[in-house]
């Protein structure tokens, strides 16, 4: 067997107008891509090509294992595109499962600051409240000094308008 010497005597009696020394090497090279360019899926196996070459390559046998070579590749191809096509999917269904949980993280935060402060509001007294407290307070130490001084106690009766001084009011 000889190597092609690419007299193009093939390529006329071609019934599927392919170009059988083109196909030929292609496949040689390992280039299954160009080999499909070329129609190689289109060969019939009808072997007048190989009936007309004058170096009596195995062109036929040769096609009909690229055709099965070029069937693989375009499997794997179509198998890793799909493959492809699923990751994308599961990493979107990943990527919006994350940003809900961080959707809901920061809603359960929001609320329970918002909780936080409805008790601290709760705790707060009213406006009115820290007056009314104060004046409470100054009623108090008002009833003990006058006990204190009814009953002759000099230094509960300083310590007590000290305290009296110190909410603000000394009457």
């Amino acid at each position: 067997m000889m190597p092609c010497i690419h007299c193009g005597a093939c390529v006329p009696v071609c019934p599927k107008g392919l170009w059988p020394n083109q196909l030929y090497e292609a496949l040689a090279q390992g280039d299954l891509a160009r080999a499909d360019a070329l129609g190689l899926a289109r060969c019939g196996a009808c072997r007048a090509c190989q009936d007309h070459c004058p170096s009596a390559l195995p062109l036929t046998a040769r096609f009909r294992e690229g055709q099965g070579q070029v069937l693989r590749w375009t499997e794997a191809k179509a198998r890793a595109a799909e493959d492809a096509r699923q990751a994308g999917e599961r990493y979107e269904a990943r990527e919006a499962r994350l940003q809900a949980a961080e959707a809901e993280a920061l809603e359960a935060k929001r609320q329970r600051r918002a909780e936080a402060q409805r008790r601290a509001e709760a705790r707060r007294p009213a406006k009115g409240g820290t007056d009314a407290r104060r004046d409470a307070q100054r009623a108090a130490l008002q009833r003990a000094m006058e006990k204190a001084q009814a009953e002759g106690r000099e230094d509960d009766l300083a310590r007590l308008t000290a305290a009296l001084t110190a909410l603000g009011d000394a009457s």
